[in-house]
């Protein structure tokens, strides 16, 4: 299927007042300098102030004395650049030339921003051979190549060498480490290559001392040496040097992208799982992606992409680069990209968009059918060797079998409105007013409530009848064999916290005492959890351990945000997860997986095969419906005080569930939405088409792309409906994917609604100075206001 693919708080009910924050958005990158590099340093004391410390990174920083770029020079887009448009605009032409020229500049830009700069391509001085043994059917030689200046630099390299004919030439495997994928490819016809490049044994460690004046990166050294194992191997009689492939896994997955974009006569790339920095896109990962993302792959491993690159933390929006372009470096050769489903440090869906964008220069090239898709059950480490080398059989032309690439997430706006006959009567909404009051008085809002609330659901879509059985039939789940995990259970290896991750990173992450999943002690080793299903979803529900019977607590549902691969758990993270932050303070916390999501991701490529006229996020508002009639039959939770708390999409899903199901007693919405009215292409955000067109979320918001103004409802509306039940808006200053001023209005705007009903206290406003993620900071005042209200 082809694929388009302290803490700075304004609260409006406390009281509490706005500082001064450089500009209306508080955004210093939105600004260009006057020359005098004031707007760079203030960006550079909030990244001080306000970043984890970085040791390494700040070292640098000192030293060099360098500021952060002027991000008002660099053009501000949350989705991919554009391959074929160069960085000034101008589209690329459709000549080979034109793309050439249009690589350079991306390489350039790569250099300077990620990778470091490259010393020219180095001369061999001289191989020594350090042993050669014959094996049955096969030889092993080991060796050591030397290059640069004086022979300075050297590299260990281990061929293994089917037997055969000094005549028949064989395809290459490289791998960066010695053995790689030998035992393999040996037995499907292919020489293999290791070499010396990955954290266990490196041999391009030194070569920053051997030229002190490049500033080429580890993994991007690591990358550079792969062009001294091709000329070695170019000098082998049986080396077919057309038919030369490259294999890497995780951080060697983004190193062997990066090689195959410096050294062109590798013919194919296996990229395995790289996580960012290789495949996943900065943009689509991060805080937001609940994965790794720039700050904390640049804080936790500082030498792997140059020091400057952190300076994006928060701003990727601004980074001129990104992994789609370092996909399209590799056209017309072939590459594969190759995860696991539920992998937590790749995202498929993220991967598909770069593959995606990355595939219009494949097509402009003439050779549509050399990049490739593959992804297999598991977390992270899942791999089939042997599917990777059947793709690079037909690459190399030893194969006729099919390939199709199988997307998980195959979403196309334009083909659901063609098959769907979807389309809207503009002439039937007229314009609204982003700065007109939603109404004059407590009597026109509610008479126009109900009209609003219909055409929320009228673009939620059509719900398919849900059939109701009667409690008399129903079977419940018996309780004595309901799972219960607690400390107890834990620590004797029965792990149940976070369930939906067992056994992969419970396991080799969470019990072993790593802080990287926000998942640490002494918080969760005073948790426990049960099994809660409703509607054929699985969901747990955690209590502070040691609850008595018979208890009622205060109850949150979780919900994630575009969390692909791991749903409601997030990783690479060490501020405390909500959930535990959550029960720390005393409340019983529901969490389960969205559709499409984490376990539950097979559920995101038929859907609107299924319910072509339904949506995405009015399952997920039905499901919500569903998780509370769940926790009003349940024993624990306070019925009457259920509360929702999203971040991200989770923020606007509890917004528009809030809106239309009054059982929830209130809404914390953290980046949870910018107004789609003035959420125009062209000031540079995810516009108000994220929901239909790149998340296939809403897909009848986007019959009004274009014309924005006539949606029939808006973000002000969803809250100004929830009232008198409080809600909580914490709209980080320097989330890249809204314009705060304009959350603010809306909040401002559905205040008078709150007003009204006598309950202006109740509608919150934080802004903490911070880019869009929920920090241990930023939940200790969401905890606190909750409480208060």
């Amino acid at each position: 299927m082809k694929r388009t693919i302290f803490y700075y708080t304004l609260c409006l009910c406390l009281g509490w007042l706005p500082g001064s924050s450089g500009n209306v958005n508080g955004h210093p990158e939105q600004a260009s300098d006057a020359g005098d590099g004031k707007t760079q340093r203030d960006y550079l004391e909030w990244m001080r102030r306000t970043l984890p410390d970085s040791p390494e990174w700040t070292a640098w920083q000192q030293a060099s004395g360098e500021l952060p770029p002027d991000f008002g020079q660099l053009p501000k887009s949350n989705l991919l650049p554009d391959p074929l448009r160069f960085l000034d605009g101008r589209p690329v032409g459709n000549t080979v030339a034109e793309w050439r020229t249009r690589r350079t500049e991306i390489m350039q830009l790569f250099e300077k921003y990620v990778t470091g700069t490259f010393p020219p391509k180095p001369s061999i001085t001289q191989v020594v051979l350090l042993d050669e043994t014959a094996g049955k059917g096969y030889t092993v030689r080991n060796v050591r190549v030397e290059f640069g200046p004086q022979g300075k630099g050297s590299v260990r390299i281990r061929v293994v060498i089917p037997d055969g004919g000094q005549q028949e030439k064989l395809p290459v495997m490289i791998s960066p480490n010695l053995a790689g994928w030998g035992a393999t490819v040996i037995r499907r016809g292919y020489i293999s290559a290791g070499y010396a490049g990955n954290d266990a044994m490196d041999d391009a460690a030194p070569l920053k001392d051997v030229y002190p004046e490049y500033d080429f990166a580890a993994l991007p050294r690591r990358a550079w040496l792969v062009q001294v194992v091709v000329d070695y191997l170019a000098t082998l009689p049986r080396v077919d040097t057309t038919r030369i492939a490259i294999n890497g896994y995780s951080r060697d997955g983004k190193m062997v992208m990066m090689a195959a974009a410096v050294e062109e006569r590798i013919a194919a790339v296996i990229a395995g799982s790289t996580g960012v920095g290789g495949i996943v896109p900065w943009r689509f990962s991060g805080e937001r992606g609940g994965g790794e993302g720039l700050e904390t792959t640049t804080r936790s491993f500082p030498t792997w992409f140059h020091p400057r690159l952190r300076f994006f933390s928060g701003a990727e929006d601004r980074l001129p680069v990104d992994a789609n372009l370092l996909a399209a470096l590799v056209a017309p050769r072939a590459a594969l990209f190759q995860w696991g489903y539920t992998d937590q440090v790749a995202n498929g869906w993220a991967m598909e968009q770069a593959y995606a964008s990355a595939q219009t220069v494949y097509e402009r090239l003439g050779e549509p059918d050399r990049l490739g898709l593959l992804a297999v059950p598991g977390f992270h480490g899942s791999n089939d060797v042997d599917a990777c080398i059947d793709w690079l059989e037909r690459q190399f032309g030893r194969s006729s079998r099919e390939w199709i690439n199988r997307f998980i997430f195959p979403w196309n706006f334009g083909q659901w409105q063609a098959a769907a006959g979807e389309k809207a009567d503009l002439l039937s909404y007229p314009p609204h007013s982003a700065t007109a009051p939603l109404a004059a008085s407590s009597a026109e809002w509610d008479g126009k409530a109900g009209s609003l609330r219909d055409g929320i659901r009228r673009m939620l879509g059509n719900t398919p009848p849900k059939l109701v059985i009667p409690p008399s039939e129903r079977r419940p789940f018996p309780a004595s064999r309901r799972p219960v995990y607690g400390p107890t259970e834990i620590a004797k290896g029965q792990v149940g916290n976070p369930g939906q991750l067992a056994p992969d990173v419970p396991s080799w992450v969470i019990a072993a005492g790593g802080t990287s999943y926000g998942w640490s002690s002494p918080e969760k080793d005073n948790v426990a959890s049960r099994r809660i299903f409703f509607d054929g979803i699985t969901g747990d529900l955690y209590y502070p351990a040691g609850t008595p019977e018979g208890t009622k607590l205060p109850t949150v549902i979780w919900l994630h945000g575009y969390h692909y691969p791991l749903g409601y758990m997030w990783v690479y993270r060490r501020d405390l997860h909500p959930i535990l932050a959550l029960t720390k303070a005393g409340y019983a916390v529901l969490a389960y997986d969205q559709t499409g999501f984490g376990t539950r991701w097979s559920e995101a490529a038929p859907f609107y095969d299924r319910f072509p006229h339904s949506s995405r996020m009015g399952k997920m508002v039905e499901d919500l419906s569903s998780a509370i009639d769940a926790l009003q039959a349940d024993t624990l939770a306070d019925a009457g005080r259920v509360w929702v708390f999203g971040y991200t999409m989770g923020g606007s899903l509890g917004l528009y569930a809030a809106a239309l199901d009054e059982r929830i007693a209130g809404v914390v919405s953290v980046a949870g939405f910018t107004p789609m009215r003035t959420d125009t292409p062209e000031r540079g955000a995810s516009g108000m088409t994220r929901y239909s067109h790149l998340y296939g979320l809403i897909p009848r918001i986007g019959l009004f792309a274009g014309h924005e103004t006539q949606l029939p409802y808006d973000y002000d509306d969803l809250m100004a409906l929830i009232a008198p039940r409080p809600v909580l808006i914490v709209q980080p200053l320097k989330d890249r994917d809204a314009h705060a001023e304009d959350v603010r209005a809306a909040v401002k705007r559905a205040q008078a609604v709150f007003t009204f009903k006598q309950a202006a206290d109740r509608l919150g406003l934080h802004e903490p100075n911070d880019y869009g993620r929920l920090t241990d900071g930023m939940q200790d005042k969401i905890i606190e206001w909750m409480k208060s209200h």
